[in-house]
């Protein structure tokens, strides 16, 4: 991680779940619907010109396979759009609690990323402490000396999610919305930044800095 550049703002944040379903639905808007719709309008075409040959030559049924199929892809184009769409809201549900800090440089940003605890039965402590108790010392290990119930295991922890560092540059774009900030990095992914955990003379100094 690079370490030149002067810090301009450091905030934590929070998304909303509907704030990421808008924001991809903006993605998609912009990056993924013109595509989708070429591909529609190219299709419709020389689904088009088959239509006209089989209005001269009905008995040619490869002419009515080639419209099936040209209605086909479209539809499967478009429905895989937004079954992607619903996709990613489920999966979103997981996360929704993490938190998010955003450190600004002059020349690029750092997102860090907290994950929100897991939440834990509370039957389950309930339980093992029954069990500790019901269960003579020396059988809580395989060398009959107690330890287990003193020092119990400690639980499996998840890996930390790295930090993101976004330098910017031609293969960043930084879009502004009324209630966010998109920061796309080109053709692999994009950020949502929530105005709502920000000061006013803070949104300014990232437009400045995003160029937005």
């Amino acid at each position: 991680m690079q370490n030149n550049g002067t810090k301009r703002i450091s905030r934590s944040y929070h998304i909303p779940l509907p704030m990421f379903d808008d924001a991809f639905f903006r993605f998609q808007k912009k990056h993924v619907f013109p595509a989708n719709i070429l591909l529609t309008v190219v299709l419709l075409l020389i689904a088009g010109v088959y239509i006209h040959a089989a209005i001269k030559d009905s008995s040619n049924t490869l002419v009515y396979l080639l419209i099936v199929a040209c209605f086909a892809i479209i539809m499967v184009r478009w429905y895989k759009t937004f079954k992607l769409r619903r996709a990613v809201h489920n999966a979103l549900k997981e996360i929704e609690s993490d938190t998010y800090e955003l450190t600004v440089y002059d020349d690029r940003l750092v997102i860090h990323t907290e994950e929100a605890p897991q939440e834990e039965s509370a039957d389950e402590p309930a339980e093992e402490a029954k069990k500790t108790a019901d269960s003579p010392a020396d059988e809580a290990s395989p060398d009959g000396n107690g330890f287990q119930q003193i020092f119990p295991e400690e639980p499996v922890r998840k890996n930390p999610v790295e930090d993101t560092e976004i330098v910017f540059g031609p293969d960043v774009k930084i879009y502004e919305f009324p209630e966010y900030f998109m920061v796309y990095l080109v053709k692999r992914n994009f950020y949502v930044i929530p105005k709502k955990d920000f000061s006013e003379d803070e949104i300014e100094t990232l437009k400045k800095l995003f160029h937005v």
